[in-house]
């Protein structure tokens, strides 16, 4: 295992001695000390060499950098031609799995210099570089009104993007094109534009691809005096909810404002998140892969005043809502430039300050969401830092990456860590110039290591751009059956009458210890244990609540499932059902599905669409209201498919062998007697011989383990333990 892998797994490992199978319900277990803030060991893998992604005979200005739903790494940059004659723009993608960068290539050959791109990742795996250009300006210092914000997209696992397509054009001045997407393939587009001398902030919606794209329309609330005095910032949820926040200000004043658009829907009003009576500006907005999100913006008593301090706000995964503004750690001479934010909330801000003796330095902070408090602040910088460029960014795993540029005349790209609360005890550089200056971007890939992209100095007017990860990234293996605690054994979950959802994860020996446990669930909730339907590579979780709706709720390889974390909605309408159950891969493309029976009998099929979703429904048959009990129970006989178990109201179980084409065998019958248990879950292989396992639930809250037997079948029971009446359903 690599070494920052084996540190944080470290860091959470049990090591507690082996459960043993008779560990009821409540047994307690022990968990490694703490990490402390100034741990010295916390590091990552060390960077591999520099690649060059294009040659040193252009002035090269790194754009973008975005990692893909499905773990591509795409960049994006201007080349400017050394005689000037030429501005194109260019992308080159690093394909998940793989440590080499595809060719270079042309998206478009820009009229004039000005312009603005960006990329945009979707939920559905593709990606979209969207830019503005101005076709009448006559040159720099020469710019005219008129502009065109156009884009092409990659589809999920494509070589070629598509064709140039407008999103809009206008005979006006407008600028600060952003686009957002949603799940569905609905894009987002927000500019500013200007109307009667002020600025003002527009939208236009493409539903669907192939379709046309909306009239625009302003989305800000203009006043007499008021307009937008800087480029909104723009971001969006996995949901496909849009983000965007602005400074609306006049001749004296400066206010915050938020609005959002959920995928589908239309615009909120805008809401004023900063201070009344203050001068607010420099918004500065982010969101992190749990969904929770951070805003912060410097506010100071009036716009003459010049003194301070920075703000910052928060939003948890699912809301609409931001919290009061609070005071972010800050410092005086600076100003934070970068957010980040982990996948449980916590928020780190990097900028730059200038401390005497030291002169401008790169400092960084980071608020715990379990505690509401702000780390120490921790310079990472080693030189002087130029306030020209940083970048940060937050992993799956909770480790932090930052790259800033350090140097008083050759400035070099430089890289830090911050792992279990712990920055790298120095920084690493980057970048190869010898003379000149380097500037760079930081992703993280779908195995979890930082990726970073830099244009640095090849000659007096000419940069090349280069690129770094810190070892070839191998994508990480599919989850194993019903591992939801991420160290490759069966687990249960168990959720109690009071709404806590706990993750019991498998001994390897055929006990189950206490693991992850969420609170706040309605009792009313049906949880359904799940593969990895959002494409993450840790197993989801399908919960249907009361009014019929299913969500997928993103697993995180053995953090909790929280009603607030991400999710999707998947639909309505899904207490038509009386059985939901997951038997794992019914169709051969090793990809988990679901079962869902009528309280008429019929049985259907959702099989999983490889976006995050399910396809239309298949009937498989009816008659199924025969049985009070249907369980999905994995692959009993080891021929890769899904199996399914029914229980009769005379108590008699019996085996349907999955076919692979999405139907069943023939039934066998495995015995009598199983009336005696209120509950039946297959829990995947939680023994550690590799074959798939299934625990029942007496009357009197004992739990017993019928140990697969590989061929169908399984041995004699064994008692696991009791109390297991504290949890109101089992699955």
């Amino acid at each position: 295992m690599p070494r920052s892998a084996l540190l944080r797994h470290s860091i959470a490992a049990v090591t507690a001695a082996t459960l043993l199978a008779g560990v009821g319900p409540l047994a307690a277990t022990a968990t490694a000390a703490p990490v402390t803030a100034d741990a010295a060991t916390a590091s990552v893998d060390p960077w591999a060499a520099s690649v060059p992604l294009s040659d040193g005979a252009a002035l090269h200005s790194l754009l973008d950098l975005k990692t893909t739903k499905d773990g591509a790494v795409v960049a994006l940059w201007y080349r400017l031609a050394e005689d000037r004659s030429k501005n194109e723009l260019i992308a080159s993608v690093r394909p998940a799995g793989s440590s080499v960068w595809g060719a270079e290539q042309i998206l478009r050959t820009l009229p004039t210099w000005r312009s603005s791109a960006a990329l945009t990742v979707s939920a559905d795996g593709s990606v979209t570089a969207a830019w503005m250009e101005y076709p009448n300006d006559g040159g720099p210092g020469d710019e005219k009104p008129g502009g065109s914000f156009r884009m092409v997209t990659l589809a999920a696992g494509a070589t070629t993007w598509s064709d140039v397509s407008d999103i809009m054009t206008d005979p006006g001045w407008v600028h600060s094109g952003s686009l957002s997407g949603s799940p569905s393939g609905e894009l987002v587009a927000v500019w500013q534009g200007v109307s009667a001398g002020k600025a003002g902030l527009y939208s236009s919606v493409r539903a669907a691809p192939g379709e046309a794209w909306s009239e625009p329309v302003r989305i800000d609330e203009p006043t007499a005096d008021a307009g937008l005095s800087s480029a909104p910032e723009v971001i969006h949820s996995a949901d496909g909810t849009t983000t965007v926040a602005f400074v609306q200000a006049g001749p004296a004043t400066g206010e915050i404002k938020v609005l959002d658009r959920t995928a589908g829907g239309t615009w909120t009003k805008p809401v004023t998140v900063s201070a009344p009576g203050k001068y607010a500006h420099n918004p500065k907005l982010a969101v992190g892969r749990g969904g929770h999100a951070a805003l912060v913006w410097h506010e100071q008593d009036s716009r003459e005043s010049g003194v301070g301090t920075d703000v910052v706000a928060q939003r948890p995964a699912g809301s609409l809502t931001w919290s009061a503004g609070t005071p972010a750690n800050g410092f005086d001479g600076g100003a934070w430039r970068k957010i980040a934010v982990g996948p449980e909330g916590d928020v780190t801000l990097l900028g730059v300050t200038f401390v005497d003796g030291s002169g401008f330095i790169a400092r960084t902070t980071t608020r715990s969401a379990a505690t509401g408090t702000w780390a120490a602040l921790k310079t990472i910088s080693t030189g002087y830092v130029p306030d020209d460029q940083f970048d940060l960014t937050a992993g799956p795993d909770g480790v932090v990456h930052a790259v800033w540029t350090q140097g008083n005349t050759d400035r070099k790209l430089m890289t830090s860590s911050r792992v279990a609360g712990a920055w790298s005890a120095a920084p690493t550089p980057l970048s190869t110039n010898t003379s000149g200056y380097a500037l760079g971007l930081v992703t993280v890939d779908a195995a979890d290591r930082p990726v970073a992209v830099w244009q640095q100095s090849s000659g007096d007017l000419t940069t090349e751009l280069r690129a770094a990860t810190t070892a070839p990234a191998p994508v990480k293996p599919l989850p194993t059956w019903r591992d939801h605690s991420g160290d490759g054994r069966g687990d249960l979950l168990g959720l109690t009458p009071a709404g806590a959802l706990t993750v019991r994860t498998g001994s390897g020996a055929g006990g189950l210890g206490t693991g992850a446990t969420a609170t706040g669930w309605p009792a009313t909730s049906t949880v359904v244990p799940f593969g990895d339907l959002s494409g993450d590579r840790c197993n989801d979780l399908l919960v249907r609540n009361a009014a019929g709706v299913l969500t997928r709720h993103d697993g995180g390889c053995g953090t909790a499932f929280a009603p607030g974390g991400p999710k999707l909605t998947i639909g309505t309408g899904w207490n038509a059902y009386n059985a939901l159950t997951a038997p794992g891969d019914l169709t051969g493309d090793g990809r988990t599905d679901l079962l869902a029976r009528t309280p008429g009998g019929e049985l259907f099929l959702y099989e999983d669409d490889g976006k995050g979703a399910f396809k239309t429904r298949a009937r498989i048959g009816g008659g199924w209201q025969a049985y009070n009990a249907v369980v999905g129970v994995g692959d009993l006989n080891g021929d890769k498919a899904g199996d399914l178990l029914a229980r009769d109201a005379a108590g008699v179980l019996w085996r349907y062998q999955g076919k692979g084409d999405g139907t069943f065998g023939a039934r066998v019958k495995l015995g009598g007697g199983w009336q005696a248990y209120n509950s039946l879950v297959g829990v995947g292989d939680f023994t550690g011989d590799g074959k798939a396992d299934l625990v029942a639930r007496d009357t009197t809250g004992t739990l017993w383990r019928y140990a697969g037997n590989g061929a169908g079948a399984f041995a004699g029971r064994a008692k696991i333990g009791g109390g297991w009446q504290m949890y109101k359903t089992l699955s």
